[in-house]
């Protein structure tokens, strides 16, 4: 270990045979351009995991590295440092001994945090050093989920203080007492609470439905919703009312679906609320999508590309003029694959500028502006803008109409790389889209080069990942039965890490149709999605069934997302 004392971390790691040098000097010139730390920059790159920054720095430190969540930790040592402390400085009790308490910590060089627990324990305090992820993670498993108890402690609250009770006539409401209740504290407390668990448990949306004797709350999670908890019905219209304040509705219009927003900074992430409300049988359903705009950025190869689909689509990216559709229904990713692209195109040489709506995740280096319909400010208007801007490539958010479509088209033409999106199912469907939403046959031939159509699918949790031999029902609808015996598949059976899901985050599912001479030819005869499709596999196109099936047999995902998220029931073709 005292090989590795005080040299640099990015050293340790190159001689650990964690990265190269090229990938390292890669990162510290990445570093020197986002002021991020060099340990970020190689776990967003996918080269090395959060453990394995861990190890280097507590080699680096001279000092020991544990893997919490690997073996259980006594009730009796948790008990020792109280949930306050262990919170606040982000340390974990191990093990002890009668005057020692070994004791986990990101920062293990922290003296305030070190003099803070032995003051409370009464002990000397051997620090080991862990990842933040995993002491997040203990810390919730021991000591309870952030939040989880505050919130319902803050329901309980404003529940005792609450005067209104909801009538099933909503015109009963004594509207004046509804807003007074909903910038009361305990109210005021609850919502913020919900809206930091759901950041933390990186919740997508926030989904609040009135049922008739209570208001359940659903977080959507890697694409899933989860029942969360029930929120009593006496605080159902305060609950509601302070979100409207928040997002700046009417809080007397029920009868009228809302649209609105609002940005808040949570958990030191700046957070970007889109509420939806839609009057329902019991009241009025609330949806809030959750928009981290400090979000986590992706080079394309974390994305889940094969190389031959990466190398295919940056062939695509890489070429002067031309549309590159992106097709996938919501969620399945494509605003994250268009600004990785961006990322990969951004150069001091280069203008790229978007059209977006709304802007998701702000990017650095890149002129990105968002349309505003009520203004007048549509998709089309603001492209034809965008065009005086002399751009070299243009991001559309969507292409949702044949007035777009027709300026993109000719940008296209006139020199520019367009990148958009398209609401189909496939990527042959693309064409036949456009073409039954007006666009001439000439245009689409003579500006797209490329369409890529994706799915996003669970991925098994690493911590609870276990083989199994799959029976030949499971392998039939999968077009895998003349393989039964021979694979093997892998499920997760549950875990603390993964809230007993046995899914941790989700990668995508693609295939990529570039658009060549005979396809050319092709999309001016008006063809069918099933002939752009066989021409597209007759040139070697792989479907996304196929790479779902290969991310299968790697033991990414499982059977069962495959055959809700991709498959249809048909083999393979």
């Amino acid at each position: 270990m005292h090989a590795f004392y005080n040299k640099r971390l990015g050293d340790i790691l190159v001689l650990a045979g964690l990265v190269t040098e090229q990938q390292l000097n890669w990162a510290l010139e990445q570093q020197e351009q986002t002021y991020k730390r060099l340990g970020e920059i190689l776990i967003e790159a996918g080269w090395v995991t959060e453990d394995d920054i861990a190890e280097a720095r507590a080699l680096q430190l001279d000092m020991s590295h544990v893997l919490l969540g690997d073996y259980p930790i006594d009730a009796e040592i948790v008990k020792l440092v109280p949930e306050s402390v262990a919170r606040t400085y982000k340390m974990v009790p191990v093990s002890g001994t009668d005057g020692r308490l070994a004791v986990a910590m990101a920062n293990p060089l922290d003296v305030e945090a070190i003099d803070a627990a032995q003051r409370v324990t009464r002990k000397r305090i051997e620090p080991l050093l862990a990842s933040e992820s995993r002491i997040a993670e203990m810390l919730d498993k021991l000591y309870g989920s952030i939040g989880s108890s505050d919130i319902t402690a803050s329901m309980q609250e404003a529940a005792s203080e609450a005067d209104v009770q909801v009538k099933e006539e909503i015109t009963d409401i004594d509207l004046g007492e509804i807003k007074r209740q909903s910038e009361e504290a305990p109210i005021v407390r609850t919502v913020s609470l919900m809206l930091q668990e759901a950041v933390k448990r990186r919740a997508s949306d926030i989904h609040l439905e009135p049922r008739e004797t209570h208001m359940e709350v659903r977080y959507r999670i890697d694409g899933v919703l989860h029942h969360i908890r029930n929120i009593p019905k006496s605080l159902q219209a305060a609950v509601v009312s302070r979100i409207k304040v928040m997002a700046d509705l009417d809080i007397a219009e029920r009868r009228l679906p809302q649209d609105g927003r609002v940005g808040l900074r949570i958990l030191k992430r700046n957070i970007d609320l889109r509420v939806s409300t839609l009057p329902v049988n019991y009241g009025e359903r609330v949806v809030l999508r959750v928009l981290d705009k400090s979000g986590q950025y992706y080079n394309l190869d974390q994305l889940g590309f094969s190389e031959r689909e990466q190398k295919l689509f940056e062939e695509l990216i890489s070429k002067p003029y031309g549309i590159i559709l992106v097709t996938g229904p919501t969620g399945s990713g494509k605003s994250t694959t268009l600004y990785s692209a961006l990322l990969k195109l951004k150069s001091p040489e280069t203008n790229i500028m978007t059209c977006e709506d709304p802007i998701e995740y702000e990017l650095e280096g890149i002129n990105q502006s968002a349309i505003n319909v009520k203004a007048g400010l549509t998709f089309a208007a603001q492209l034809r803008a965008i065009l005086r801007q002399d751009p070299d490539i243009v991001l559309v958010g969507e292409i949702r109409d044949i007035e777009t479509a027709d300026i993109a088209f000719r940008a296209a033409m006139t020199g520019h790389l367009v990148l958009s999106t398209l609401h189909c199912n496939d990527a042959a469907s693309a064409i036949t889209r456009l073409t039954d939403m007006g666009v001439e046959p000439f245009l689409i031939s003579s500006s797209v080069i490329g369409v890529l159509a994706q799915r996003l699918v669970r991925m098994i949790c690493p911590r609870c990942k276990a083989p199994y031999s799959p029976g030949i029902e499971e392998l039939a609808p999968l077009g895998l039965a003349d393989r039964y015996g021979e694979i093997e598949f892998f499920k997760g059976e549950g875990c603390g890490y993964c809230d007993g899901t046995g899914y941790k985050g989700r990668v995508g599912v693609f295939e990529v149709m570039p658009v060549g001479e005979n396809m050319r030819r092709l999309i001016l005869t008006k063809p069918s999605g099933t002939e752009v499709k066989e021409l597209a596999l007759k040139a070697g196109m792989v479907t996304m069934k196929q790479n779902a099936i290969e991310k299968l047999l790697a033991g990414i995902t499982t059977s069962s997302e495959v055959s809700k998220k991709v498959f249809v029931g048909e083999d393979i073709e």
